[in-house]
């Protein structure tokens, strides 16, 4: 039988790993302006950079976001749904914002904040109280 304790880390690894979650998510807020894009390649079009950067700062903040539902309640179920709301907000916010950004003419003041929504973990930190009144009700 398999030792199950890995899934289930002592109080300090937890804390260990909220920590670089925090701090994970103020170096992204902080070096928001970094263009990932030249990683990669630096012959990318305006458009495909900053897609591929707003593709990269949502991927980064909400497997943060993650990171710290796991250490917060460290149960596997938590984390399952979480990545569930993460491909949602990925495909039926993210690639729609992308649309709406480049193929249309709205006002860039509206499609800001629906950019703020997106790019920030919105989605993702709302999950913990909503796990954490799930666990206390339960």
């Amino acid at each position: 039988m398999k030792n199950k304790d890995w899934l289930q880390p002592n109080r300090g690894l937890r804390m260990f790993l909220i920590f670089i979650s925090l701090m994970g998510l103020g170096i992204i807020f902080i070096a928001q302006r970094f263009d990932y894009s030249l990683l990669v390649s630096d012959n990318l079009s305006a458009q495909n950079q900053f897609i591929f950067n707003r593709s990269i700062r949502f991927l980064l903040n909400d497997n943060l976001v993650l990171l710290l539902i796991y250490a917060t309640f460290y149960d596997k179920k938590y984390v399952k749904f979480g990545l569930a709301v993460e491909a949602v907000g990925f495909f039926f916010l993210l690639i729609p914002y992308f649309i709406l950004r480049f193929n249309t003419s709205i006002d860039h003041m509206y499609i800001s904040f629906i950019h703020r929504l997106i790019i920030n973990p919105t989605l993702m930190v709302l999950l913990i109280p909503a796990i954490y009144l799930q666990k206390i009700k339960n």
